[in-house]
């Protein structure tokens, strides 16, 4: 609206496409209430929060301020860079970059085309979890988790020779793990990034790759190798104390487990954290990741498709949440191209929203306008069709040959409307021409849900 507005103007949070308001309003209120308001109070806002049909919705009031700082704001969050942070992670990523294209040559950067950076809250469930995202995306092979590169070879020999493990390391060590063929379909990347120069570098990343995308393009074979990347932020959320209750019952249930495996000798040690015994210190592993990691998240959610998971409730309330979250998006994962060829083309919800009065508005129709065609139709399932239903009533479906003489495409479809209404599923399909055959092209399918006979 105008930004001149008077300070009583109310707007509603309105989050774009890929996240529902739920989503949207979490992210404000994932530090509480307090804070939540104080982030909107600084850009010039007045806020309380109401319940609308389903989600929660942020009703804001919007305190008078110049056009000219209304830019300022807006310039400033689609930087999203903090001058210092921004250079630091620029040196970084050309550095890993350039050793990478030194040693395999640019053509052969084919990173995955779909990567999902996941990032959780200590007690979130990321090793449950991770499976869920896994199978609803499709991916087929295990994430990189980047604790364990830190581990790889390369990392400890660093280590040894009195080296320190750096952003730089770390980056260089992930981006060649990315280039392995196996997760070219898509991989989630456990655990980055955990810092704003982190993050940056992811976003370096999506604009080389975009680069590439647009330089080969043109180069035949070469061109779908560098395919348009799909980065997507995915953030396992708990608050607080459901974090540090889960961090110290999973601290009682090792420590109990390890003393199973000490009085028997059967089974491996598991290891015991400190943050799981003290609950200042699980506080303070929570108040990190709030302040780093998810901080970092939420700087890459601004530009590429963000999904934050509530993984307080059961398996199967994040099961759900997991499954909406990640649902097919076409306007987020087709090309650019694909998408402006297709999407003028009504989804089948569109079409389906009004199927049922569209139903009753043509069986009127044909009552009215159709009246012969309409009492023809319903003699032929009285007298032919309900017959073969009866005979085929376990089967749960039959098939009906149209007669050739008499049925038109309108009798057809009276056929089709009416079944519908009785609740059966038809439809109808053209075989072949037979020259030999006195019958009708088309047959109409009749499916319904046959009954129980059984116990399983």
């Amino acid at each position: 609206g105008n930004p001149r507005e008077h300070v009583s103007t109310r707007y509603y949070l309105s989050p774009p496409p890929w996240q529902s308001p739920e989503n949207m309003l979490m992210r404000l209120l994932r530090r509480g209430l307090g804070r939540g308001r104080g982030v909107l109070e600084k850009r010039g806002f007045a806020w309380a929060t109401c319940m609308h049909s389903r989600s929660s919705v942020g009703l804001l009031r919007s305190s008078p301020f110049s056009s000219s700082s209304l830019v300022r704001r807006r310039q400033g969050r689609s930087m999203g860079k903090q001058k210092g942070i921004g250079e630091d992670a620029e040196v970084v990523f050309e550095e890993a970059w350039s050793k990478l294209v030194s040693d395999l040559g640019e053509e052969k950067m084919h990173f995955p085309k779909e990567i999902m950076w996941l990032g959780g809250a200590p007690g979130a469930g990321k090793g449950t979890n991770t499976g869920f995202i896994m199978r609803e995306r499709g991916y087929t092979e295990a994430p990189i988790v980047v604790s364990s590169l830190l581990n790889s070879p390369e990392m400890l020999a660093i280590k040894a020779s009195g080296g320190l493990v750096g952003d730089k390391e770390v980056i260089s060590v992930l981006f060649r793990e990315l280039l392995d063929p196996k997760y070219q379909s898509g991989v989630v990347v456990d655990g980055f990034p955990r810092t704003k120069v982190q993050a940056h570098v992811v976003h370096d990343l999506c604009s080389r790759l975009m680069h590439l995308r647009n330089k080969y393009k043109t180069s035949g074979d070469a061109s779908k190798a560098f395919a348009r990347p799909i980065f997507r932020i995915c953030v396992l959320y708990v608050d607080e104390d459901e974090s540090i209750r889960r961090q110290l019952g999973r601290g009682e249930k090792a420590q109990l487990h390890n003393e199973k495996v000490k009085a028997t000798g059967k089974g491996e040690l598991e290891e015991l954290r400190p943050t799981d015994f003290d609950p200042s210190l699980a506080r303070k592993r929570y108040q990190a990741f709030q302040d780093s990691t998810l901080d970092a998240l939420e700087f890459l959610g601004e530009f590429f498709i963000y999904n934050l998971i509530i993984a307080q409730g059961s398996f199967a309330e994040v099961e759900s949440s997991i499954v909406r979250e990640m649902e097919y998006q076409s306007s987020q994962e087709l090309n650019p191209e694909t998408h402006d060829m297709i999407h003028h083309l009504p989804r089948a919800d569109e079409i389906s929203i009004h199927a049922r009065q569209n139903l009753v508005k043509r069986l009127d129709s044909y009552a009215m306008e159709s009246k012969d065609d309409l009492m023809d139709v319903v003699n032929e399932l009285e007298t032919e069709i309900y017959r073969r239903i009866e005979a085929n009533v376990i089967a749960g479906k039959c098939s009906y040959p149209v007669p050739a003489a008499g049925w038109d495409a309108t009798r057809v479809q009276i056929a089709l409307d009416v079944l519908s209404d009785r609740g059966f599923r038809a439809s109808s399909h053209e075989s072949s021409s037979n020259s030999d055959s006195d019958g009708s092209d088309t047959t109409i399918a009749i499916e319904w849900d046959p009954p129980r006979i059984r116990k399983r």
